[in-house]
This record gives C-alpha cells, sequence and structure tokens, in this order.
C-alpha cells in the first residue's frame, strides 16, 4: 500500500460562471485528496495535511470520513474562520479570484507526522501555505517523492483578497525541494517572466528548471498538448501529452489538482511519466464535465 501524504489548504469557494450560475463547494487540496482516494482505492493510504478554520471543520471531516482510505491525524483544527475564495469565470474560461480568511502555516511538527510517506503533494492553494525552511528540512529528511503544484506559490493578494501574479525572488529554491514540478503553460511563462513562444524557448527555460532540481517537470495546457521535460542519461528529455477532445466544460475548477492526482496514481505503478500524464489528461478532462469536488466519486465509475 502506498502512503500519499497531501500538504496545502483546503478552501471553501463560490464559484460565479459566466451564465450567472453561482455554486458554492469545498475546494483547495480536496481535489487532491478525494481523487486520490477514489482512484487508488484499496492500494493507497491518503493522509492530508492542513489547517481547517473552525467553521468549517465539521463540514470537512463529515466529507473526508465517508472514504476508509483517508487518515484524519494530520487535520488540524484552528481557532480562525477558514479560507474563502470567490471565482469569477469569463467566457474564455479566464478567472478572476479574490480570496479572504488565510490561515496559519503549516508548522514542521505538523509536517514531519508524514516524513515516512511513499509520495508528499505540496500543493500551494494559499501561498503561504508552508514556509520554505521547513520545505527544505522536510526534503533534507524525508526519502519521499516530493510532487509540486506551484499554483498560488506566485500569487500575491491585494488588500481587497484579489489575486494578482507575484513570483517571489527565490523560486528557484521552493521548487528546489521537488522531485516532480507542475505547473500550466501560463505559470511557465510567470515564472520566465516574458512570453515563450517559439520551442526552443520553452525548453530552454524548462532546462533551466530542470536544472535547479526537480527530474520532472509538467507543464499543462489546456485543450492544447501538455509537455514533459524529464532528466535521462543523455540529458533532458522532452514529450507531448495528448490531451482528448472536450466539446462542452462545466467547471474548471480543481482540474489541475485532479491532474495531479491522476498523475500519481499511474505513475506509481508504472514509473512512465509519458503515459502517467496521458493518464491524468483524460482524468483531468472528465473533471471539466462535472461541478464541485462533492461529484469527485464519479472518477471511479469512468472507464479511462
Amino acid at each position: 500500500m502506498h502512503k500519499i501524504a497531501v500538504l496545502g489548504t483546503i478552501t471553501k469557494d463560490t464559484i460565479f460562471y459566466p451564465d450567472k450560475k453561482r455554486v458554492e463547494s469545498l475546494g483547495g487540496i480536496l481535489y487532491n485528496v478525494l481523487a486520490l482516494s477514489v482512484m487508488g482505492e484499496n492500494s493507497t493510504k491518503i493522509y492530508p495535511v492542513c489547517n481547517v478554520g473552525y467553521d468549517i471543520h465539521n463540514e470537512v471531516l463529515r466529507l473526508l470520513k465517508e472514504h476508509e482510505n483517508i487518515d484524519l491525524a494530520a487535520v488540524k483544527k484552528v481557532k480562525k474562520k477558514n479560507q474563502r475564495n470567490s471565482l469569477y469565470y469569463q467566457k474564455d474560461n479566464n478567472r478572476e479570484e479574490i480570496s479572504k480568511n488565510f490561515l496559519p502555516r503549516l508548522t514542521y511538527s505538523q509536517i514531519k507526522q508524514v516524513i515516512d510517506s511513499d509520495v508528499i503533494l505540496v500543493n500551494f492553494i494559499s501561498g503561504s501555505d508552508i514556509d520554505l525552511k521547513s520545505l527544505m528540512k522536510l526534503r533534507k529528511r524525508s526519502r519521499a517523492l516530493i510532487f509540486m503544484d506551484i499554483h498560488s506559490l506566485i500569487l500575491g493578494r491585494a488588500r481587497n483578497g484579489k489575486r494578482f501574479v507575484k513570483v517571489p525572488k527565490n523560486w528557484r529554491d521552493w521548487i528546489g525541494c521537488a522531485d516532480i514540478v507542475q505547473c500550466n503553460f501560463a505559470e511557465f511563462c510567470q515564472l520566465s517572466r516574458r512570453k515563450l513562444v517559439k520551442f526552443a524557448e520553452i525548453k530552454s527555460f524548462a532546462r533551466s528548471i530542470i536544472l535547479s532540481g526537480p527530474e520532472i517537470l509538467l507543464v499543462t495546457a489546456g485543450r492544447e498538448k501538455g509537455y514533459i521535460f524529464q532528466t535521462g542519461k543523455r540529458g533532458i528529455r522532452f514529450n507531448r501529452s495528448q490531451v482528448p477532445p472536450l466539446k462542452k466544460i462545466r467547471d474548471l475548477t480543481g482540474c489541475g489538482d485532479v491532474f495531479s492526482a491522476a498523475f500519481l496514481i499511474s505513475y506509481l505503478r508504472s514509473q512512465d511519466p509519458v503515459l502517467s500524464a496521458s493518464f491524468a489528461n483524460k482524468v483531468a478532462t472528465y473533471k471539466c464535465t462535472f461541478l464541485g469536488t462533492e461529484n469527485l466519486s464519479m472518477l471511479s465509475k469512468h472507464s479511462f
């Protein structure tokens, strides 16, 4: 049985769609946790490591207790209101995000509970989910495969809670703690601080990320083919990952998180990043057809 820890933040999301429809859902690392639980079934044990606000703590526990392979030992109730996100989608599927009620960072004493995991998935939801010193300490003391989704690590927050791009100067120190790094193409370009168009530019920047520490870099690209870069005996290898066609998108929220979960489930079995990215694209594309975290149980009923 594989032990998979997920570090980050559980959120309460209100999602606003272009057609004026509004949906409330729990979110954040719950997309990772529930997708891993459903797809991993009896072969995995999932350990969410997070602080949860007192106002949604009971709701979160009720949901997680429905899954026998989720261990709640590292889910900590805190005396603060939970992070709440308002996500405003536009017709082109871009979104504006406003976040409020940020929670305390995870401490190393919380993280060390899962130091013996086979995989540690670090997903930056608030952007301040964990401090660099604790993450570096975890990297030094754990033999786990560390998977990092940079996501909100490169987002700042205005006084009204609106998120905006703010790449930390020491971002290479952060990704240097990971074996596998995931980002979407927009985030990839934001790290480079310029628009990357030619493949030679893309490959060159990906190489610089790999040289910072990770062995695998996954760059998702929505409906376009994604990129897979990995170290090899003859240098850095490159592949493209196919994305299945999708006629209608219902909800993009959490698709990247579901991608991470599906990739890891496949990678633990195959040790093949190209095969695993292909599987993850199929699962993430299917996630786009339904709303919220509450329907993630559908992943086990769908044949990929």
